[in-house]
């Protein structure tokens, strides 16, 4: 933040944010991806009687829950860098555009 109550962007680390976001989103995808293939190579291997019934009721939920929780992740990291980017083309431009008026008004 400035004083004056603007803000204060430095592109290329802003650019350099969002390649990190997709870095970590790539990442956590294939964490993802293992655990979900580990999980379908077990399958049921509690068994089918009362007690792996019992255990099944809320381990399947789960187990599904931490591999939709990994998807969301990804989802929303590779939101925030597409919003990233677009900031920083969205100030670059209004910066460009500036530069312009300026250049115009001073010739």
């Amino acid at each position: 933040m400035t004083s004056g109550g603007g803000f204060t962007l430095r592109p290329d680390e802003a650019k350099s944010g969002g390649t990190q976001l997709s870095t970590a989103a790539d990442a956590l995808g294939q964490i993802g991806q293992t655990l979900s293939s580990a999980l379908q190579a077990e399958g049921a291997c509690w068994g089918d009687d009362e007690s792996g019934k019992e255990f099944a009721k809320d381990y399947e939920p789960g187990a599904q829950g931490a591999v939709d929780a990994f998807t969301s992740l990804v989802e929303g990291l590779r939101g925030l860098k597409d919003q990233v980017d677009k900031a920083v083309a969205g100030f670059e431009n209004t910066e460009e555009t500036f530069t312009k008026d300026l250049s115009v008004k001073d010739a």
